[in-house]
């Protein structure tokens, strides 16, 4: 266990908790990666929690996430709900303990502003991001001159249970983020039913659209629109993302 960085995930209800947790603890899984190990685990659910660590190969459930401390050396927020983040980071930033905010990294803007005041603050190491940003196909498109346009689909659902458009959203907006960086851009929105779509103007950049539709088949598309070709690319590699963002962490 020389040079193991043990890690502590809370909050189970997320998939990415046994994704995560797979890839870490079972040396045998074809996207392992060495060197951190996920030995604690908190949530909400006890059933839950015993599915994850099973599956997870968890050694340990706790009942309060400030056991961890003390005792981990990172620990991922994994809560589905992003109103849940700020709360559940809070007593590890202020420990000092390195934080993954799975996506999203809040659900306001200012509860956002409040993670990142405690990283800073406490001289803490603090990442959040979606896993997709990492996707051959994204660095594929990020990597080809700037775009005329540039059309980015995916599900999500602006009702969601879990604080709304956000929760599924953010996969779209990252992507977004990942190829052209918009620093100022203008916004224009409509919505349908349980469509989202808008049209961004982004400053030096390209005309962006993204579609979000809890009414389509589930799939993240990008549609790129250069000045002397078009690329349609659909993101496939989930699993290469899910270790690419895990080496990220590391």
């Amino acid at each position: 266990m020389l040079n193991m960085y043990k890690i502590g995930i809370v909050g189970s209800d997320n998939s990415h908790a046994i994704t995560f947790s797979q890839m870490l603890n079972d040396p045998l899984h074809k996207y392992h990666v060495d060197g951190m190990r996920v030995l604690y685990l908190y949530g909400l659910n006890d059933e839950r929690n015993r599915e994850v660590a099973e599956k997870g190969r968890i050694l340990h459930i706790v009942g309060e996430p400030e056991e961890m401390i003390g005792k981990v050396d990172c620990v991922f927020i994994e809560f589905r709900d992003g109103a849940l983040h700020y709360k559940y980071a809070k007593p590890f930033l202020e420990e000092g303990i390195p934080v993954f905010v799975d996506k999203p990294l809040a659900a306001t803007v200012e509860d956002a502003e409040k993670i990142v005041k405690l990283a800073l603050d406490n001289h803490t190491l603090l990442t959040s991001f979606s896993v997709l940003r990492f996707s051959k196909k994204v660095q594929a498109i990020a990597s080809e001159e700037k775009p005329v346009t540039l059309t980015i689909t995916g599900p999500g659902d602006p009702d969601s249970q879990y604080s709304g458009l956000i929760f599924y959203g953010i996969h779209v907006a990252e992507i977004l983020e990942e190829i052209v960086s918009p620093r100022s851009w203008e916004v224009y929105a409509i919505r349908k039913g349980k469509t989202v779509e808008a049209l961004i103007n982004i400053e030096n950049g390209p005309i962006a659209n993204i579609k979000i539709s809890n009414e389509i088949p589930y799939n993240f598309t990008i549609h790129y629109l250069g000045k002397n070709k078009i690329i349609y690319h659909k993101i496939e590699d989930y699993m290469f993302s899910y270790r690419k963002g895990l080496l990220t962490v590391k």
